[in-house]
């Protein structure tokens, strides 16, 4: 057949012509899957970038919301904490003026012969009850008790004379009940913290 070729002769042209058909349906099919690879894998890109852009969007909008949650969050908690401020305070503020009150009547020296005998809290004002050996030394007493801090005044709300019934001492001595009354701006200041 080499000979036949060589001598310019082709006993079968279509061997040649059908390995060209071939060799070009093969190209073909190649440059058909590379083109189909090829949109396939642009396709996942093309995804995949749709994809990311969706989720960056989802991202910064609840990026966005949680900023906005956090700051009402974080202000719920300043509101509560304040409550909770306001309220100590409230609930501290009578026993702070009372323990004050009997600090300074256990601080300094008693008024001779003044003796306390019962002490009652109310929330803006203590009753006070005592024995006094005469007017004078009750209303010293009293007005000492009134130049305390936070204290608006100091009222007697009663004072009577009292027989003793031990005649060796004197014979007669006054029994009071008196008011001290905070100030007014106190009970401000605690609506302040309150604010």
């Amino acid at each position: 057949m080499s000979a036949v070729i060589s001598s310019g002769f082709n006993l079968l042209p279509y061997r040649t012509r059908r390995r060209r058909e071939v060799r070009r349906r093969r190209l073909a099919m190649f440059a058909a899957a590379c083109v189909a690879g090829g949109a396939a894998v642009g396709g996942v890109i093309a995804w995949d970038a749709f994809e990311h852009t969706r989720l960056e969007w989802q991202r910064a909008s609840l990026e966005a919301s949680l900023r906005a949650s956090d700051a009402q969050a974080k202000e719920h908690a300043r509101l509560v904490s304040a409550q909770a401020e306001s309220r100590r305070a409230r609930q501290a503020a009578p026993r702070d003026r009372f323990i004050t009150l009997l600090e300074a009547l256990a601080d300094t020296p008693p008024q001779r012969g003044i003796a306390l005998q019962r002490v009652s809290q109310r929330t803006d004002e203590v009753e006070l009850a005592a024995l006094a050996p005469d007017s004078a030394s009750a209303s010293q007493w009293l007005k000492r008790l009134e130049r305390l801090s936070g204290v608006q005044s100091v009222e007697v709300v009663e004072m009577k004379r009292r027989a003793d019934p031990h005649p060796s001492a004197s014979a007669e001595r006054y029994e009071f009940t008196a008011l001290v009354r905070y100030a007014k701006a106190s009970a401000q200041s605690v609506k302040g913290t309150k604010s």
